[in-house]
């Protein structure tokens, strides 16, 4: 056991040591979440139970389609990343529903220059629902509830080196739209 210990001190202290960590910052417009509760009251009830919205209301406004994302990476190769996104969303117009997001994710750079690359990425992962237990209380607690939750990027441009700006065009819980800012370690 302490062997296997020490194994495992070692490969974590040896990963970390190497280059190729960043972290990132992002904000994005239409998540998954969201979506369901607009499609679910426009189309049908059905639509938005699959993410455990039962009464969907009218209108989505504006706060409650977006996600604040973080994203952790590690460059295995100059092509395939790997890490996680963390995303907190709020449902408002009635709901109060927040919500956190934890996805580990790869990404695929197409492209990967020393100041600009051209990417994909896919994560897989559980959604995890807050509330309060009465209106006004600013205390929020883990609820029950749990869903599966996805997010894909389908096109990820990132320009610079040491500090980069990136912008995704994709579907998922960090938005359709996304943009922000990424550092490297």
């Amino acid at each position: 056991m302490k062997k296997f210990l020490l194994v495992l001190l070692f490969a974590s202290a040896s990963l970390w040591a190497a280059d190729g960590h960043s972290i990132s910052v992002s904000y994005g417009v239409m998540n998954a979440y969201s979506w369901s509760v607009a499609f679910g009251k426009a189309a049908s009830k059905p639509a938005a139970s699959i993410f455990g919205v039962e009464e969907p209301d009218e209108k989505v406004g504006r706060l409650s389609a977006s996600s604040f994302n973080i994203a952790y990476g590690f460059e295995l190769t100059d092509l395939f990343e790997v890490g996680g996104i963390l995303s907190y969303t709020y449902i408002a117009d009635g709901h109060d529903i927040h919500t956190i997001t934890v996805m580990p994710k790869g990404k695929f750079n197409w492209i990967n220059k020393t100041d600009y690359r051209f990417y994909s990425q896919i994560a897989l992962g559980a959604m995890f629902f807050l509330g309060s237990d009465q209106k006004g209380s600013s205390s929020l607690e883990l609820n029950d509830d749990t869903a599966f939750m996805f997010h894909a990027s389908l096109l990820g441009f990132e320009f610079g080196d040491d500090i980069s700006f990136f912008c995704e065009l994709g579907v998922g819980q960090a938005g359709m739209f996304a943009g922000g800012v990424k550092f490297k370690l």
